[in-house]
């Protein structure tokens, strides 16, 4: 990894593995209800991620479904209350400061330094996140403190918790990558059973056995189009196309569709095989086949191929 990126290590005592929090990056494989969007209080939660008042009022949450020890994109989404509105909105092009702190309780304790997160969006920009490269050393419950500054306002400070599990569901970046035989062109009648995109898509020509065989970097992209509850996917295939467009041959991309019984959400074996429990994802593999990268929610082309030049 560059000199110029470096990621958070944050040192903390040894704690169990708390059961996770609600809230995804995109919808649930295995339960679809919406859960993310109650709000509590923050007079009787201190990490309910509630701050200010009015329309100076906003809320942290932390929308990633797999965060682990070892290296994280951490993800924040940040709502406001603007005047008049019906219902909270994203809020986007803040300079957003993170402080984490493990324990939380009975006292919270501050880990490792400030880190700055970066907005990163696709399509529409009221759909973005912030998101920052973290390196948690211990499982258990933490706490993330967000503060900064839009149009010269101050925003926070806003507390949250989140659950930091001892290993990933889905592969660790590190980690060999399974070498799954999903569903190519080839392997159907109509490329619609493995693309729910109106217009399916060039990246059904290899299984991910296949493009990790090839010996060259992989772009894996986990996205069902046509079934994305959030909107996120379909444009985060876009990305990945065009990234395709861009690099050629110097990189393999293989896209899978989540769901082989879409109305009964029964997802592919590749989808279980892969540990995912929300999409869209994407995983970037070196020439050997690890895990070199990974994307939960939504992760512009630029983002994308800043780590996948790192590996051509």
């Amino acid at each position: 990894m560059p000199v110029h990126v470096r990621r958070l290590i944050l040192q903390a005592p040894i704690l169990g593995l708390v059961p996770a929090l609600a809230g995804a990056c995109g919808v649930s494989i295995r339960d679809t209800s919406n859960s993310g969007g109650a709000l509590r209080s923050a007079a009787s939660d201190p990490w309910s991620g509630l701050a200010g008042e009015g329309a100076s009022r906003i809320q942290a949450i932390v929308p990633a479904t797999d965060l682990a020890v070892g290296p994280n994109r951490f993800s924040v989404g940040l709502l406001h209350f603007p005047q008049a509105a019906t219902e909270p909105q994203r809020l986007p092009d803040a300079d957003l400061r993170l402080r984490f702190f493990f324990p939380i309780d009975p006292a919270p304790v501050a880990r490792g330094t400030e880190v700055t997160a970066r907005y990163r969006w696709v399509d529409a920009k009221g759909k973005g996140i912030y998101v920052a490269p973290v390196n948690f050393d211990r499982s258990g419950m933490w706490g993330v403190e967000v503060t900064g500054t839009v149009s010269g306002a101050s925003i926070g400070p806003a507390r949250t918790r989140f659950p930091v599990k001892p290993k990933p569901d889905t592969p660790a970046i590190g980690a060999d990558a399974p070498r799954s035989r999903n569903l190519v062109a080839r392997d159907v009648a109509d490329i619609r059973q493995i693309d729910s995109g109106i217009v399916p898509n060039d990246m059904h020509d290899l299984t991910i056995a296949d493009a990790i065989a090839l010996g060259r970097p992989t772009v894996v992209v986990f996205a069902t189009p046509g079934f994305c509850a959030t909107q996120t996917c379909a444009p985060m295939v876009a990305e990945m196309q065009s990234l395709k467009r861009h690099v050629g041959d110097a990189a393999s991309f293989v896209h899978v569709e989540i769901y082989k019984d879409p109305k009964n959400r029964v997802p592919y074996e590749t989808v279980v095989e892969w540990g995912l429990t929300s999409e869209p994802w994407v995983f970037l593999l070196d020439r050997h086949g690890k895990v070199a990268e990974k994307f939960e929610g939504p992760a512009p082309r630029d983002e994308v191929e800043e780590a996948l030049r790192r590996l051509l």
